[in-house]
Order: structure tokens, then C-alpha cells, then sequence
């Protein structure tokens, strides 16, 4: 069992390595540091029980340009591990 974990770990490393993966992370990060994004997302949490108000403050947080970003990478990020993950079953 020692073995497979060696694996796991250093394909984790080279996973972490690859551009993508390292622009997502870098992404994320500016996300969840984005003082504008987190007072949008307070406004959105108050606002539920104005559904017009509602729905054009998740219009706003959804069209963010990092939102957009992170969204469109987490997409490539779980293709790029699915691919893995079918590679790994497949042996």
C-alpha cells in the first residue's frame, strides 16, 4: 500500500505543476481575497427575499469577469481529472 501512495503523491505534485491547475489555484485565490466579490455575495445572502433585487445582484456576481474565469477553469479542471481518473480504472 506504501507504494500506491508514493504514486498518488507524486502524480498530485505533477498535477499541481501544470499550468492549469496552478492558474486555477491563482484564480481562486484572487477570488476569495476580492473584497468586491464578497460584498456581492453579502448583498445576494440579503437580498433573498427581494427576488428581483435577487436575481440581478446573481446576474452581476455570475457575469464578474474572476467569476466567469474561475467557472470556465473549473470546468477544464475536472475534465483534466476525470481523463485521470479514467486512465487510473482503466489499469
Amino acid at each position: 500500500m506504501n507504494k500506491e501512495i508514493e504514486i498518488a503523491k507524486e502524480l498530485k505534485k505533477e498535477i499541481d505543476s501544470l499550468p492549469l491547475f496552478q492558474e486555477y489555484k491563482r484564480i481562486r485565490e484572487l477570488v476569495d481575497n476580492s473584497d468586491e466579490i464578497k460584498e456581492l455575495k453579502a448583498e445576494i445572502a440579503k437580498s433573498v427575499n427581494d427576488k428581483e433585487k435577487h436575481k440581478e445582484l446573481l446576474n452581476r456576481y455570475n457575469s464578474h469577469p474572476l467569476i466567469v474565469n474561475l467557472n470556465e477553469l473549473e470546468i477544464e479542471v475536472r475534465d483534466y481529472l476525470k481523463e485521470i481518473t479514467d486512465i487510473i480504472n482503466k489499469k
